[in-house]
């Protein structure tokens, strides 16, 4: 009878570790994309989640460039809301700059022109998951005054190489842990005074 319980006593306790982050990954890139353009990322969350983080990879390709008087300027938006922009030097000179939540690393650290393309991954990007669809867009356009509309896709390309979404364990996953580990305790309980 006590291995049985013991048993119980081990299911329950594996139930109450149960509680993880739920993972969404885009689940190929972009390739590369001509400037002006957008890439949009949809998918479907079982949960809203008002601290989800969003983490990202782009790729720039030739001679993208930050902040110069040729800039290619890059927006992010979730579910319809600007949540950051930026602008990277990714082989076109000029210097890498974003303005947002989380925290941007660049490939080139110079402000040269390389001529080789480079990356930009931006990680801990917070925001709001809805329950259902969620839609990320990422885009760029040439912004620079010297620009004139945009350079060829000889001369510069983009795209997004990779881009993840971790939503944290709802508050009620927490009461479910806590509720296993209580009936734990409850168990050791009854057995110790039993012994």
């Amino acid at each position: 009878m006590k291995f049985k319980k013991s048993i119980l006593a081990a299911a329950v306790a594996l139930t109450a570790f149960g509680a993880n982050a739920a993972t969404y990954s885009l689940p190929a890139g972009s390739g590369e994309l001509l400037n002006p353009n957008t890439f949009n990322w949809s998918f479907s969350s079982v949960a809203a989640d008002p601290a989800a983080t969003l983490g990202f990879v782009i790729d720039g390709y030739r001679t993208l460039d930050g902040m110069n008087t040729y800039a290619d300027f890059f927006v992010l938006k979730i579910n319809g809301t600007e949540i950051g922009s930026g602008s990277f030097n990714l082989g076109g000179g000029g210097f890498s700059a974003w303005s947002g939540p989380g925290t941007a690393v660049t490939s080139n650290t110079g402000t040269s022109i390389g001529g080789n393309g480079g990356t930009t991954t931006i990680s801990g990007v917070t925001f709001a998951l809805n329950a259902g669809i969620n839609n990320i867009t990422f885009s760029y356009s040439p912004v620079g005054y010297a620009n004139n509309g945009g350079q060829s896709f000889q001369d510069e390309a983009w795209g997004i190489s990779s881009a993840q979404v971790t939503a944290v364990p709802e508050p009620e996953s927490y009461a479910m842990l806590l509720a296993g580990l209580g009936l734990m305790g409850a168990i050791a309980r009854r057995r110790s005074k039993a012994a």
